[in-house]
């Protein structure tokens, strides 16, 4: 049973005006884009729900419940949100009634779990010096991409939900911890920057299965396969389909990740 949840969230970042990772996050960049100002991500933005998403399905959504996530507006810092889940897990998160991202949200295997591409367990491999830049022509799908291994300590993990998050939730702290929703997010992300350089991006959508739980303490590993790379309206798309894995070769969670890989300029 899903219980109907509403929360209230300031949108925040710290230092919209430095230089980022992903420049789009850096105000001047965003703004030469067409913003009017730095975009607060989307894997970010998800982890401010993990609460509202929880205090509806329960905690056991961690280990073995899903989300479907579209971001269809601008986040940015200082946005009052409203984020509700309804009792058919409908997920709606809006600024002064516009809608940024919405979804669907459940417990047990997703509707579209069999759509995603499965992956195999492999050792990580180390990031080059150099990268090539992504392309549609150069995108490889069908094929793999570089596996990459991140280790995560149960400090790092509770210093991720409280500085980067804001996140008090015990779900998320010692004893027992589990890894933030916002890093499960965001590992096909640094995955595709484990294997090519690319300028600005915005997550577009979200697939994500959880399957066993995500403890910290061990070195996972990131696996993926490039779904589709396509053009629309100008911007530049590529789709993964990836996993999380624990050391001992478990897969923990099966993701698909849309982004915009290069930005058409207003």
């Amino acid at each position: 049973m899903i219980r109907a949840v509403q929360h209230n969230i300031k949108a925040f970042m710290d230092d919209p005006d430095a230089d980022k990772a992903n420049p789009i996050h850096s105000t001047h960049v965003a703004k030469a884009y067409g913003f009017r100002g730095a975009l607060v991500g989307g894997a970010t933005a998800y982890g401010w729900v993990a609460r509202t998403i929880i205090d509806a399905l329960g905690a056991n959504w961690l280990d073995e419940g899903w989300a479907h996530l579209k971001f269809v507006r601008p986040i940015y810092p200082g946005d009052d949100l409203t984020a509700t889940v309804d009792e058919a897990g409908v997920l709606r998160v809006a600024s002064q009634d516009e809608v940024c991202f919405l979804g669907e949200v459940g417990l047990g295997f997703a509707p579209w779990f069999e759509e995603l591409l499965p992956n195999e367990f492999c050792a990580g491999a180390s990031r080059p010096a150099t990268l090539p830049q992504l392309t549609l022509d150069n995108a490889p799908v069908g094929g793999p991409l570089r596996p990459m291994a991140v280790s995560m300590t149960a400090s790092d993990a509770e210093t991720f939900a409280l500085a980067r998050e804001r996140e008090t939730h015990p779900a998320f702290l010692a004893p027992n911890a589990r890894l933030h929703t916002a890093w499960i997010a965001e590992q096909l992300i640094h995955l595709l920057h484990h294997s090519y350089d690319y300028g600005p991006s915005i997550h577009a959508q979200s697939h994500i299965q959880h399957l066993h739980p995500v403890c910290a303490d061990q070195t996972f590993v990131v696996t993926g396969i490039c779904k589709e790379a396509y053009e629309r309206k100008a911007n530049h798309y590529i789709v993964n389909d990836g996993a999380i894995w624990s050391e001992s070769g478990d897969e923990l969670v099966r993701i698909r990740h849309t982004s915009v890989f290069r930005i058409r300029k207003s």
